[in-house]
């Protein structure tokens, strides 16, 4: 979460009128694969949405830090996603990324840092609080 916070808050002033149609764009195609419980799809926009923030860091140290944190946990959380039986259309409601669009559209890089901490957060509390985990044989 500190590293995907720091990004957001160095891309925010970076991101032009052109980056933010694509952010957003990115963030309706989640919206939608959501509603239409398309989970592949719901976490391909949410990794197209969040990298097309972090790109703008100006820090290729960080952002190389960000994509081996998420090669790391991606097979981790596409496992908790399947073993919660967890539908698309229930990632909505633990969803900040319209805050942080709209944090990164003003141009307010402190709230949109904190979009993104609420939405990594509550994502991983809830996936977490819902995961069955098997005991070790």
């Amino acid at each position: 979460m500190a590293v995907e916070r720091a990004a957001t808050e160095l891309a925010a002033p970076r991101l032009n009128g052109n980056h933010l149609r694509t952010i957003r764009h990115h963030a309706s195609e989640r919206t939608i694969a959501a509603r239409e419980g398309d989970i592949d799809r719901y976490l391909r926009a949410n990794f197209d949405f969040k990298f097309a923030i972090y790109r703008h860091c100006g820090n290729g140290h960080l952002l190389f830090l960000i994509e081996t944190l998420w090669l790391q946990a991606g097979p981790f959380l596409r496992k908790l996603v399947e073993d919660t039986k967890m539908t698309a259309s229930e990632v909505l409601d633990v969803d900040s990324h319209e805050i942080a669009v709209a944090a990164l559209e003003a141009k307010n890089a402190q709230k949109a840092r904190e979009a993104i901490a609420s939405d990594i957060r509550d994502a991983a509390n809830y996936l977490l609080s819902h995961a069955k985990f098997r005991k070790p044989s």
